[in-house]
């Protein structure tokens, strides 16, 4: 069994009712030095319709998830409550996945130990290690409750961590606190953007737009999705100057009306609908977005794409 093999996949969330904060017990696992947290309240999806929808989507033998649960017991659909994820924000570096939910640890190390995996004892933790390229990744359960995967170092900082209170930014735990009781899937970054000009990623598109002079001057985000019978995406941008606001905002509205442009005709009502309901302000140097779509609109939407994902498919056979 890979390590990688006991990773739980997250799909997006569905909101109903006011959430509770993110769990203080994870977060005070992060690294002191965190820059880009995010978080998904696995309980609230699982009693969603648009997280039911997700859920009956994934079949027990996809992805050797049947495989899993037989080998540890853990199915991530039924033993998750809640994920958080944390990094520093620099190229190259690792980060920490921390979740809450159900562990059989001793089946889980076991089912390693069979496969030949190593594990390791850190300060009476069992961490299963595998090496991949030059990078260790780890993976521990503090209890039958937590667990904490990532490279190694960070695995053992957060055991290193779990009884005591973290030293997190203020303004940063401040904006945690906001967003996971405000939305069900969140993420907040203090990294500029233009930090991120300097990475290479696949999509040439992509690295031309990072390299934007006004992406560059992008110094915070955040933002979210909250489910119901209106699905709800909210985000946020700070900016270097309100100038530097309004030139956002514009290239936001830009992209907006050049999705609608160019949806395919199978889905143009639903998208048009979605960008009609972009509403982009500025409010000093702070650029708002906010946008609707019906959940039965976004269930249509993804099954169509799947529809044309499986023909792309069976087309190349």
């Amino acid at each position: 069994m890979k390590l990688q093999a006991v990773y739980p996949a997250i799909a997006l969330t569905l909101f109903s009712g006011l959430l509770p904060a993110a769990d203080q017990q994870l977060v005070n696992l992060l690294m002191p030095d965190a820059k880009v947290v995010a978080g998904v309240n696995v309980d609230q999806a699982k009693n969603s319709p648009f997280g039911q929808f997700m859920l009956s989507r994934i079949q027990a033998g996809e992805n050797g998830l049947g495989k899993l649960t037989g080998a540890t017991g853990f199915d991530p659909r039924r033993d998750l409550r809640e994920i958080l994820m944390g990094t520093v924000g620099q190229p190259g570096q690792q980060g920490l996945v921390l979740a809450r939910g159900t562990f059989d640890a001793t089946r889980i190390l076991d089912a390693a130990r069979a496969a030949a995996q190593t594990v390791e004892n850190y300060k009476g933790v069992d961490i299963l290690t595998g090496k991949e390229e030059s990078t260790t990744h780890a993976l521990a359960f503090l209890d039958g409750s937590i667990a904490i995967a990532g490279d190694l170092d960070n695995v053992r900082g957060a055991i290193d961590r779990r009884s005591g209170n973290n030293s997190l930014d203020p303004a940063l735990a401040a904006k945690i606190g906001l967003l996971s009781t405000s939305l069900d899937a969140w993420s907040v970054s203090t990294v500029p953007m233009a930090a991120l000009a300097n990475q290479k990623l696949p999509n040439t598109n992509l690295n031309g737009l990072l390299s934007s002079d006004v992406l560059k001057a992008v110094t915070q985000t955040s933002g979210g999705i909250k489910f119901g019978a209106m699905i709800q995406l909210s985000a946020e941008a700070v900016a270097r100057s309100s100038q530097d606001a309004i030139a956002l905002a514009d290239v936001v509205r830009f992209l907006g009306n050049m999705v609608q442009s160019n949806a395919p005709a199978a889905s143009a009502a639903a998208v048009t609908s979605l960008i009609q309901s972009l509403d982009v302000k500025t409010d000093g140097s702070t650029v708002k977005l906010a946008l609707a779509i019906p959940e039965d609109q976004l269930e249509k939407l993804m099954q169509s794409a799947h529809g044309k994902s499986t023909q792309a498919s069976h087309s190349k056979l």
